[in-house]
């Protein structure tokens, strides 16, 4: 089978082409985004140079190219044209009712909160003057952006599956796919953990080493465009440790990455907890060096908002190191039966209160760690995953007639 994979949010779907590969499936994986987080020479070095034959990299589209279906995609539509089955991630889901192929909905956030919402419009128009929004020009966008939200939304609605976070954890995506159609029996949510995470001795450094490679988004409102699943809660991490600090006197070293929307409202928000001395910050890097910095560090920290640990949460738990967040058990219980062994915080004082159980007992912080590991490697097999994506392939294709080929034209 060829699959065909579009998008790459955190690289999620360059390790999922590996783990088709893996399988014996041939792939193609259509790069769309200039972050580095967000491209395969993230994980893998040896890219900043070339891409492996099956990675196209059409970062330069515009996101107005999907809108209008420019004939700037026909590049992208002939390679994913050749394939026998998707995987959709981004603005991906709307080129499916162009390619007709069965496909996954790989739904990571505002590909479903924001691109398939009808509320798009009303958050891209809300700066719009009356007149022009009531001109001709103003309307044919208003019809352009409700024509990509419906073929988004079809995208979704006629998937074979649906990935998207256990139901509960996102009450607003939950609404949007019920309203799609989507019930449980073509959702599913796995997190995996790449293969080349290695499990690595603890360290024990003093001052005790915190690290943070979650984007440090975390004021409110959330911005159109955005999904609830951005917002971080970086202000309760730095209060919770100057909570820390002050009730023991005890000194850290603190590793943040200037990634995120809020980075100078967070440096603003260091020094008026007194830990300006305390903090040193690193560009954003590659995925390799994150791993890297991970087994450096003593204790992680992850989002502490309702969000969900995300891959660096995960990533880290795989290392071996013990994970400060909001872990949202409801989610692993559902899915697994079995809730992670995160280091439970959604407040300054619980982060505190963590911070104390961890920072003084290096033994603790080790059975942790060595939990984290063992979790993952039970529930977060990226093979799993790639193994049931083929399966929901194979079920559609087996039950259906073959699709004549596409062709695409300029215009």
């Amino acid at each position: 089978m060829k699959i065909g994979l579009f998008g790459n949010t955190n690289n999620s779907m360059f390790a999922m082409a590996e783990a088709f590969q893996s399988l014996g499936h041939k792939v193609v994986l259509i790069v769309t985004s200039k972050e580095l987080l967000n491209r395969p020479e993230a994980r893998e070095p040896e890219f900043r140079s070339d891409y492996p034959h099956w990675v196209m990299d059409a970062s330069d589209l515009e996101e107005l190219d999907y809108f209008l279906l420019s004939p700037n995609l026909n590049p992208v539509l002939h390679r994913l044209a050749c394939c026998d089955a998707l995987v959709l991630n981004y603005v991906g889901p709307s080129l499916r009712p162009i390619l007709d192929r069965p496909a996954i909905a790989f739904l990571t956030g505002s590909d479903l909160d924001y691109y398939a919402n009808p509320s798009m419009v009303e958050a891209r128009t809300a700066g719009w003057g009356k007149d022009y929004k009531e001109s001709p020009d103003g309307q044919e966008h208003i019809r352009m952006l409700t024509k990509f939200i419906h073929r988004q939304r079809l995208g979704i609605q006629n998937a074979v599956a649906v990935r998207y976070f256990t139901r509960g954890s996102v009450p607003f995506g939950d609404r949007l796919l019920d309203e799609l159609g989507v019930g449980q029996d073509r959702r599913f949510f796995r997190a995996a953990v790449d293969a080349r995470v290695k499990p690595a001795p603890a360290p024990r450094n003093w001052p005790i080493r915190v690290f943070c490679a979650t984007r440090l988004t975390w004021k409110l409102p959330i911005e159109p465009g955005r999904s609830s699943l951005d917002y971080k809660g970086s202000d309760i991490m730095i209060r919770g440790l100057g909570l820390f600090h002050r009730a023991f006197g005890t000194r850290l070293d603190i590793q943040l990455v200037r990634k995120g929307l809020h980075v100078e409202e967070l440096k603003a928000l260091i020094v008026e907890e007194g830990l300006a001395d305390q903090v040193s910050w690193s560009d954003e890097m590659p995925l390799s060096e994150v791993w890297a910095r991970m087994a450096e560090s003593d204790i992680i920290i992850e989002q502490l908002s309702d969000s969900a640990i995300g891959g660096a949460g995960l990533d880290a738990m795989a290392t071996g190191r013990p994970v400060i967040g909001n872990a949202r058990s409801e989610m692993s219980e559902e899915e697994f039966g079995d809730a992670a062994p995160i280091c439970q915080a959604k407040t300054p004082e619980e982060v505190s209160a963590q911070m104390r159980r961890l920072v003084f007992d290096p033994e603790e912080r080790k059975r942790v760690g060595n939990a984290g590991r063992r979790y993952t490697e039970a529930h977060c097999n990226i093979s799993q995953i790639a193994q049931m994506c083929v399966r929901y392939f194979e079920d559609s294709l087996s039950t259906k007639p073959p699709r004549v080929p596409v062709s695409f034209t300029s215009g």
